[in-house]
């Protein structure tokens, strides 16, 4: 990661503004069309799960206002992220998987399945939450496949803030071809403006995963 330069930055009465503000997060949600991700993954049997965090990741690769982090009250651009993942376990608790980011689809697959497979038979509080948890290059996903939701709120607590963006994927409506999306930015890194054209980025990435070509 490297540094922003404070002083030249647009944004840094804005990055002052917000930092102290005790719930500094706000929330857009939006519809996106997954129908052609969600029929490509069907007929070539992949996870379609798998494959909209897959594009999630590639899309905050390509958008720098995902890749902020607040890190000991001054702003940082992150190279790379990884995922953490709210999973369901049998006993219907969630837990925690941590993704990396892979080049191609077939490995993240591989990944996935290892990771989550041995997720699934730690407690919440695991090694790999211990290690790995509260750590800058995460961005939180969750899932919420039994929800076609409108709005969505987070748990939160008081102190400071990494910054860390949170998306929540809904239920995939089979009639519309749309499904949910819930995302939480840290204002003092980004606005609306820098949100919307996350989701076209994010639109996108859908679009060339189908095309085979991601």
């Amino acid at each position: 990661m490297q540094p922003i330069d404070l002083d030249n930055w647009p944004r840094k009465q804005h990055f002052e503004l917000f930092k102290h503000f005790s719930q500094p997060y706000f929330n857009v949600c939006v519809r996106l069309d997954t129908q052609a991700l969600y029929d490509y993954c069907k007929t070539n049997q992949l996870s379609f799960f798998q494959a909209y965090v897959y594009c999630t990741l590639k899309a905050c690769h390509k958008v720098d206002s995902i890749m902020l982090r607040i890190i000991d009250s001054k702003p940082w651009l992150l190279s790379s992220v990884r995922a953490s993942v709210v999973e369901l376990s049998e006993n219907d608790t969630f837990v925690f998987s941590y993704f990396n980011s892979t080049r191609e689809f077939k490995e993240f697959a591989s990944h996935a399945n290892a990771v989550s497979k041995k997720a699934k038979l730690q407690p919440l509080f695991s090694d790999a939450f211990a290690q790995t948890e509260g750590q800058a290059d995460l961005i939180h996903i969750s899932v919420l496949p039994w929800l076609n939701f409108s709005a969505f709120s987070h748990a939160f607590s008081e102190g400071e803030s990494l910054g860390i963006p949170k998306f929540v994927f809904g239920q995939f409506d089979k009639h519309t071809g749309t499904m949910p999306l819930a995302i939480d930015v840290h204002h003092s890194l980004m606005d609306g403006l820098h949100v919307a054209k996350f989701i076209n980025i994010l639109q996108g990435t859908f679009d060339t995963f189908c095309r085979g070509s991601l």
